[in-house]
């Protein structure tokens, strides 16, 4: 009876000193962050210490929509360095600092398509992270996330026919200054496009609307290359812009769009074009039988994608990038599921060589990526379930989520040497 009253008092004290180590694990670790507020397109360091040397440990993360996790073993200095390690299991796998953030599954209904209105309320989003171990929180933090660097200046652009977005950065005097474009979707490019990473990083930024929205031609077709002329020449004459440095930006259509526009405007010296096209093609998405772009009211001409092996309607439509002046970047997923941007850039490429192009020209191809390469930091886990924003059909853009998000993050750091570099 002695012997079982010892091992009882054993057992009671065993247990009494686990929930003492959970009490300490919860009280001592913390998650080191170097700050709280980050850019979208910024590298976030998630490191947890204090824990106990081996022990597992859940990291969580989760937004008003999305949310992902992944489990690790604390080192023998009782550290987790998210940048160093990979999980053992989790929403993603591999060594990745921006894993927990490109992973993140949606926990909320997507919202409804439809095409971006101009805004200047870009609040930053909060992020919550959480460390588990043995089913009891042991650390949480918050990170807020900003679209928009706090300092860049916002304004809705309403003249001479106009419908964009400006974003002024910090500081005094004339910067370099991006044209932003987006592609069949139509609108304003959103803050949390390139439009507000480039103006988080120096440029005075134009993210312009020219379909889909308010007096604007409702469809892609019959767009007047002069409305792009006018966005210039307003442009031009702000005093936060220098007009020796304007470059254009788009995406999809918008990257067409782009080239052809730094083919005709010699102002343009640096041409950034996201899954591009090396002709012009029809309207979209129910105008495929009509001209995309008009200067002078004529139609410029068009390839048919309902005739894809017209060799003399596609050489007739066929942009002429030589006559750009200034740098190209063209950046293209293999795995394009909406239409063979890598095929088409390498043919800008041939053409530019053929030409023997005087300026800088480079194409980034990405194994495992599709359409829907661009800033990065926003969750990839939907790229082959995007709903149009005019037609509401589902699109599937290719590519896996994780090339996505290394294509995003690869190319986005060269676009923005490249655009230093040329600006």
């Amino acid at each position: 009876m002695r012997y079982a009253n010892c091992c009882g008092g054993w057992k009671r004290s065993s247990a009494v000193l686990i929930v003492l180590a959970l009490f300490s694990t919860a009280h001592a670790a913390q998650f080191e962050l170097p700050r709280e507020s980050f850019l979208i397109d910024e590298t976030i360091p998630i490191v947890i210490s204090g824990l106990p040397p081996g022990e597992e440990v859940t990291i969580a993360l989760h937004s008003s929509d999305w949310s992902s996790s992944a489990t690790f073993n604390a080192d023998s200095a009782g550290l987790v360095d998210v940048t160093r390690v990979s999980p053992k299991r989790g929403t993603y796998n591999g060594v990745d600092a921006m894993g927990l953030f490109w992973s993140a599954e949606r926990s909320t209904p997507r919202p409804a398509p439809g095409s971006p209105l101009p805004t200047t309320d870009n609040p930053p989003q909060p992020w919550q992270l959480t460390a588990e171990v043995h089913g009891s929180i042991a650390a949480t933090a918050t990170v807020l996330r900003r679209v928009v660097a706090e300092n860049v200046a916002v304004t809705i652009v309403r003249e001479r026919g106009l419908v964009g977005v400006f974003y002024r950065p910090a500081g005094e005097g004339r910067h370099p200054a991006m044209l932003v474009l987006r592609g069949s979707g139509g609108g304003v490019p959103p803050a949390s496009s390139a439009a507000g990473g480039l103006a988080s990083h120096g440029y005075a930024v134009l993210a312009l609307a020219y379909f889909g929205i308010e007096d604007l031609p409702p469809s892609l077709s019959h767009i007047p290359l002069e409305y792009f002329k006018t966005a210039l020449e307003w442009m031009s004459a702000q005093p936060s812009v220098d007009p020796a440095r304007i470059g254009v930006l788009g995406a999809s259509r918008g990257a067409e769009l782009a080239l052809l526009l730094g083919a005709i405007d010699s102002q343009l010296r640096a041409v950034v074009a996201y899954m591009p096209s090396n002709v012009v093609w029809a309207g979209c998405c129910d105008r495929i039988d009509e001209p995309s772009w008009t200067p002078g009211g004529l139609p410029v001409a068009w390839a048919n994608p309902r005739r894809p092996g017209d060799f003399i309607a596609n050489r007739r439509a066929e942009i002429p990038v030589e006559h750009i002046h200034g740098g190209v970047l063209l950046i293209s997923g293999k795995q394009d599921g909406v239409w063979h941007s890598t095929e088409m850039a390498d043919a800008v490429m041939n053409r530019l060589r053929r030409n023997h192009f005087a300026y800088p020209y480079t194409h980034l191809a990405y194994d495992n990526a599709g359409h829907a390469i661009g800033r990065p930091g926003a969750p990839t886990t939907d790229v082959d379930n995007v709903r149009h924003p005019l037609t509401g059909r589902v699109m599937h853009l290719g590519g896996t989520p994780a090339g996505t998000a290394h294509a995003r993050e690869d190319s986005w750091r060269q676009m923005l040497a490249f655009v230093d570099k040329q600006l």
